[in-house]
């Protein structure tokens, strides 16, 4: 027996691992990024419900098919083999077609799922009410069956909805392209008029004087860089970055094209979530447009493995045993493992030593423009903000940690981030201390996380601040489903995280139930329905003015964990000309964002070698352009 089930693990893993494909579920690790379906997850036909009369079923031949087929790829159809292996090692979970009961069979009476044509869904949701009752499943479509055995994470979770079941049938899609669209140059967003209305006055004050009560001048500063205030308005706006891995390439672009259109010094703070964090930081600076962004398409795309390690992927879902290049990790690392995503070389090798961040322009800069960084308490159940101001941190070193609590996917970003505030001998001032540790226990000490399970998208915490005008840089495009789909590693990766790592069972059940995914998905649709708001006047903040930018239906989506340098230069271009068109105060401007992203960004900069070109006082691409210069005056 104990040979059959070695058998059965290791043709398991040999299935999981054969032709690349642990570089391919590797890429499903993005809670946003769910939409794409492997193998090895349940079929949607065996999850679907009936249509629920308040939401709009989409056409059946959108529904993605079972299984994924693919030569290039190396995976192929489902096999009894290989699902009875998956089974053995808890990868799958078995599905058997039963007969249909009766109503009686469900605790509320309601049918159950074998009842329903599998064909239906999945469900367009579009309102924050269709929402709250499609996830409260007020219809009881999802629950599950009276008699069923409720696993040892479930029991006192006071709760009988299927809440796979449920996510796989929700759709939740951006729609913001009105904005800046040139096939509608009547309308124009209260936040654009606004902000055009502050560079106005801004090149005005510059034009006219150079006082230093309206410019910040930062001592000792060899850019001379400084954010000239606009004259009191009443208005507070807020820029809010998304990150979401190596996607936030896409907003990294979108931030370039802020500065590009000079409307860098009417923004009041920013706020980041994720690697919008980083993106922000370089924004404040003003190390544009091509530093910045070389982080991305120069220093994260040549990192090798030392950024991503696609073999410690298996150490993530608790069988790094299974591979021998991890047995030694496995040994001397029980309780810390090596990390599949190494932060630390892109906060510190990276932000502080290969592209290191302008830090004295930026900690002047936060008396008038700060950064305010997102992550999520697991504890306390909320959004955590932190910045210089609360003390959060007070050098570069402290910020990169603050960072990596925002950044931190859970299980496969190494040990939680835990904040710890005291008040320290001989005085009366709360300080913070921040460190990489599992399992900590104390009073003052909350564990911190990635921003996406409490805000992915940070406009909330900006408007709990007091902001009345926010422009929110999502990067994910319109026209996708921003739910995602469950995928079995995810559920591996989060119960080994919360669970056995941490004990942090209400962290659990809030990822288990996809609560994360609910609050992602209705700031989407808060964003579609501020985002469509043009008629009210930029002065009227009876209530906040939300102004969301996505690329476009259609666009190329950035994996979470992509590292082709071309792949990241795209999305780069992509998110600089739809934040362009968004935002250009010039209607007939729109709809050339492409064509100016190109010459912001020319094909000529996927020409170098960043390996070559590794200056940390300008951009790779403006060394280039001294080398060619120098070799055409040298040729002459």
């Amino acid at each position: 027996m104990v040979q059959h089930h070695r058998q059965l693990a290791l043709g398991a893993i040999a299935c999981l691992f054969s032709s690349g494909l642990q570089s391919y579920a590797l890429l499903q690790l993005s809670v946003h990024n769910y939409g794409r379906r492997s193998a090895f997850v349940t079929p949607r036909s065996s999850t679907c419900i009936a249509p629920v009369t308040t939401l709009s079923s989409s056409n059946q031949d959108d529904v993605p098919s079972p299984s994924i087929e693919s030569t290039s790829s190396g995976i192929q159809t489902q096999t009894s083999k290989r699902t009875k292996a998956l089974e053995f090692l808890s990868l799958r979970k078995s599905y058997k077609h039963q007969k249909p009961t009766t109503p009686n069979e469900l605790e509320d009476g309601t049918k159950s799922k074998e009842d329903v044509p599998f064909e239906a869904g999945p469900f367009q949701v579009t309102t924050v009410d269709e929402l709250n009752d499609y996830y409260n499943d007020v219809r009881g479509r999802f629950r599950k069956r009276k008699g069923s055995k409720k696993s040892n994470d479930e029991v006192g979770s006071h709760d009988d909805i299927d809440y796979d079941a449920l996510l796989a049938s929700l759709s939740v899609k951006g729609d913001t392209q009105k904005i800046g669209s040139p096939d509608h140059k009547d309308a124009i967003h209260p936040v654009v008029k606004l902000v055009h209305e502050r560079r106005r006055q801004i090149e005005k004050i510059k034009s006219a004087t150079k006082n230093n009560d309206v410019t910040t001048q930062i001592n000792d500063n060899s850019r001379n860089i400084h954010r000239t205030m606009p004259p009191e308005d009443g208005f507070r706006v807020a820029l809010a970055v998304e990150g979401g891995g190596m996607r936030g390439c896409v907003t990294a672009g979108m931030v370039t094209a802020i500065h590009h259109l000079g409307l860098e010094d009417t923004i009041d703070v920013v706020y980041g979530s994720s690697a919008g964090t980083v993106i922000g930081a370089y924004f404040i600076t003003r190390q544009l447009p091509w530093y910045g962004p070389e982080v991305y398409y120069d220093a994260l795309t040549t990192a090798g493995d030392t950024f991503i390690n696609t073999k410690r992927f298996l150490r993530a879902v608790g069988l790094g045993f299974l591979d021998p290049r991890l047995v030694k990790d496995v040994i001397f690392r029980r309780n810390h493992g090596k990390p599949v995503l190494d932060l630390s070389f892109l906060l510190k090798t990276t932000m502080q030593e290969k592209k290191p961040l302008d830090w004295k322009t930026f900690e002047e800069m936060q008396k008038v423009q700060p950064l305010r960084i997102m992550a999520s308490g697991l504890k306390s159940q909320k959004a955590i903000v932190m910045d210089m101001e609360r003390g959060s941190f007070r050098n570069i070193k402290e910020m990169a940690n603050c960072m990596q609590a925002s950044c931190l996917l859970p299980g496969v970003a190494g040990a939680v981030m835990n904040l710890k505030s005291f008040v320290a001998e001989n005085s009366t001032a709360v300080e913070y201390q921040m460190s990489p540790r599992n399992r900590v226990e104390g009073e003052n000490n909350e564990p911190l996380a990635d921003a996406l399970m409490f805000e992915p998208l940070p406009f909330r915490s900006a408007v709990g601040e007091g902001a009345t005008h926010v422009i929110c840089l999502r990067s994910r495009p319109d026209g996708v489903d921003v739910t995602g789909k469950t995928s079995i590693f995810e559920k591996l990766i989060v119960r080994r995280f919360f669970l056995r790592k941490n004990r942090l069972r209400s962290a659990f059940q809030y990822m288990r139930k996809h609560l994360h995914k609910r609050r992602y998905a209705e700031d989407v649709i808060v964003l579609n329905e501020a985002g469509n708001d043009f008629d009210r006047s930029y002065a009227d903040t009876d209530k906040p003015h939300l102004m969301p930018i996505a690329v476009p239906p259609g666009s190329p989506e950035v994996t979470r964990l992509e590292t082709g340098r071309e792949a990241i230069f795209e999305g780069v271009r992509r998110g600089f000309a739809r934040a362009y068109d968004a935002l250009v105060e010039d209607v007939d401007q729109r709809g050339k964002g492409v064509e100016v992203a190109k010459q912001v960004f020319p094909d000529d900069i996927l020409n170098y070698d960043p390996l070559v070109y590794t200056s940390t006082t300008e951009s790779a691409y403006e060394a280039y352009l001294k080398t060619k210069e120098s070799s055409v005056a040298d040729s002459q």
